[in-house]
Parts: C-alpha cells; structure tokens; sequence
C-alpha cells in the first residue's frame, strides 16, 4: 500500500519554475545554434517531453513562455549586432504576461 504525502495547499507553485527551464533552453540553443546550441535545444526537446507526460499541468506550464522570454533577456548582455531593444520588451512581455496569468489562476479564490 503506497503512502499519500500531503504536500499542502501550494504543492503544484514550483511547476510555474520547472516550466521555465525548457522554454529557456529552446531559445538559448536557437541562439547559440551554430557553437554550442544544439545540445542545449536537445535538451529542452527531451525536458519539454518528459514534463509534458509526467510534470505539473494547467496553469504551471504557463513558465514556458516565461522562459522563452527569460532567454530573449540575453540579447541584452550578449555582443551582438542587432539591437537588443525589441528582444528584452518581447522576453519582459512573455516573462510578464506568463507571471501575471499564472498568479491570477493560481491565486483565485475557490
């Protein structure tokens, strides 16, 4: 007979977190394609599968595109040609509007 472990009310909150890894290892090996990407977007294929068929669901994956933004934020530090301004306001807007979704479906009363 198996053990049911009580988690608590909040046991799912780190799902939005777990979410974030996958996203950000997409965009990262997208980016780094031609150096050292492809093991990283490997990865992110192979971590995305696994959550997806064993990970927390609704609305923790909301950290996916939380993630992918997460990962846009490089442009800001990397020395490139191209002007970093569009890619950080797209990663704070998927990084703020993945956030503010999941608190809001996360934190509603009932």
């Amino acid at each position: 007979m198996e053990a049911e472990i009580d988690r608590g009310p909040h046991h799912r909150d780190y799902g939005f977190f777990v979410w974030t890894l996958p996203g950000f290892l997409f965009v990262f090996g997208f980016i780094a394609q031609f150096s050292i990407g492809l093991p990283f977007a490997l990865a992110g294929v192979v971590l995305f599968g696994y959550l997806y068929l064993r990970g927390p669901g609704w609305p923790a994956d909301l950290g996916l595109p939380a993630g992918a933004g997460a990962g846009l934020l490089l442009f800001w530090v990397l020395p490139t040609d191209l002007d970093p301004t569009p890619f950080v306001v797209a990663g704070l807007g998927l990084i703020s509007v993945s956030s503010i979704t999941f608190w809001r479906l996360r934190c509603r009363p009932g």
